[in-house]
């Protein structure tokens, strides 16, 4: 483990980990804040995953455990609440987004790419 980055770098590393995967889905993850005192690290769903239903299951059995695992001076993870309905410009660009990580998606299958970066 490289020891001489901060604490938020190292978050910033396990969550480029999960990036590609929330991408794929046209999300994406963002770190808000790290609370040295607590031990809380703040991240922000966007894009697509904005106000999903399934962010909040995504953050604890997901972003926690890896984000837990790799960098222990972090004792929890917290999502950051939406900060305001997504207007319908907004919406439509998720679905735009959405529908372009999909097709992309299906053009990598078809090259016979299993989505992680190895070959099927």
């Amino acid at each position: 483990m490289e020891t001489s980055l901060t604490i938020e770098e190292r978050i910033q590393n396990v969550l480029e980990k999960l990036r590609p995967f929330l991408q794929r889905e046209g999300g994406d993850i963002r770190l808000e804040r790290y609370d040295a005192q607590t031990g809380i690290c703040y991240v922000d769903m966007i894009g697509a995953c904005a106000g999903c239903v399934m962010a909040s299951t995504d953050v604890s059995e997901s972003v926690e455990v890896m984000v837990l695992d790799e960098v222990p001076e972090v004792k929890k993870v917290e999502l950051v609440a939406p900060k305001a309905e997504p207007s319908f410009d907004d919406l439509l660009r998720r679905l735009a987004e959405q529908q372009l990580a999909e097709e992309d998606l299906r053009r990598q299958q078809a090259e016979g790419k299993d989505g992680t970066g190895g070959e099927k």
